[in-house]
């Protein structure tokens, strides 16, 4: 059988036409091979039937392909240049069939929403090709989680996820806004660029959902999800002020971006210095929408060390709304360090506790 790449070799000067006239009468090709070619050259942009025809060993950007999971790649040289350059400008990776739809990422420049400085963000987003004419089309997206890959083994790549996404003619495209400051990107420490030429590598893997779906993931009335958060050497984090915080990871539910927050607390109306540990979890995104709200069931715990000693665990009593003038909610005093402190309370493992 013969492969794209090997027929190119055979047969790299034919129009159509010699095709026909000279090619297909002489029997080098098989009926399948032949149908095949006719096929790709008739129908470019159409999903091709891969049982019978010839195998696509090497796929190329105009083959669109059945498989209904991918992973689009972009690498951005001299991304230290990229980073000086306006707000708005952007990169873009070449396209990617998955299930006869095409892809690309999208690498932009972007300010963080409502600060004031002039620090510039990372913007990652991956999109729908928007030239399919049809207003109707749709395209369920199961997962896709975002990736800078990391340069060095002892490094972790930077992620991010989100899940239950719905493309339609109306919205071509998701991502995150600031995945990452430039400033945390062009880190040596991080490992996220080469450092020869300040390449960095993107990828995002696509996960599609069966088309034949009838009830859109997104429109199900529940959804869950968990955040994790370690904070390293918590004794030195106990001997800090009043205020000071740590944050988690960013972690999307049902399309929302959230994160645990802790801080250093006191007991209301207290009169001695006893900290406590307050945990809330946190919306940790754009508020230009007056109208947006979320509710949410919170269950909060920190893990124990000790497989006979159960998670310490507080739960909110009702669902909290979530809107542009309340972000966060949670307990200002969950646990007292002193408690949290204590060695046969089991929370702590080498100065180090869970949430």
């Amino acid at each position: 059988m013969l492969g794209p790449a090997l027929f190119k070799i055979r047969f790299p000067l034919f129009s159509e036409e010699e095709f026909s006239e000279k090619i297909v009468p002489s029997d080098l090709l098989s009926k399948d091979e032949v149908i095949a070619v006719y096929q790709f050259h008739a129908l470019p942009n159409r999903r091709r039937i891969s049982n019978g025809f010839f195998p696509m060993q090497f796929p190329t950007n105009g083959r669109i392909s059945d498989r209904k999971e991918g992973t689009l790649l972009l690498d951005i040289e001299n991304v230290s240049e990229f980073a000086r350059e306006a707000v708005g400008n952007s990169r873009h990776s070449e396209k990617v069939y998955i299930n006869g739809f095409s892809w690309k990422i999208l690498a932009q420049i972007k300010t963080k929403n409502g600060s004031t400085d002039n620090e510039k963000w990372f913007g990652f987003f991956y999109s729908f090709d928007t030239t399919k004419k049809d207003s109707h089309w749709r395209c369920y997206v199961r997962s896709a989680t975002f990736q800078i890959i990391s340069h060095r083994k002892e490094a972790e790549n930077s992620n991010g996820t989100f899940c239950d996404r719905v493309f339609d003619n109306k919205s071509t495209g998701w991502g995150f806004e600031n995945f990452l400051s430039f400033a945390e990107l062009l880190d040596p420490r991080n490992g996220f660029y080469s450092g020869e030429d300040y390449k960095v590598t993107l990828a995002i893997d696509v996960i599609l959902q069966d088309e034949k779906m009838e009830k859109c993931i997104l429109n199900q009335s529940e959804s869950k999800g968990k955040l994790f958060m370690d904070i390293e050497k918590v004794s030195e984090f106990a001997r800090e002020i009043k205020g000071s915080e740590r944050k988690s990871k960013i972690v999307h539910i049902k399309g929302f971006p959230w994160k645990l927050w802790t801080k250093i607390e006191k007991k209301n109306e207290s009169a001695d210095n006893e900290k406590w540990l307050g945990i809330y979890l946190l919306y940790d995104g754009p508020n230009e929408d007056k109208n947006w709200g979320c509710k949410c069931s919170t269950t909060f715990r920190i893990v124990s060390q000790k497989c006979d000693v159960p998670d310490f665990r507080r739960e909110l009593s009702e669902e909290r709304t979530y809107n542009n003038k309340s972000n966060n909610w949670g307990f200002p005093n969950f646990i007292s360090f002193a408690e949290l402190m204590n060695p046969s309370k089991g929370f702590k493992s080498e100065d180090n506790i869970g949430y």
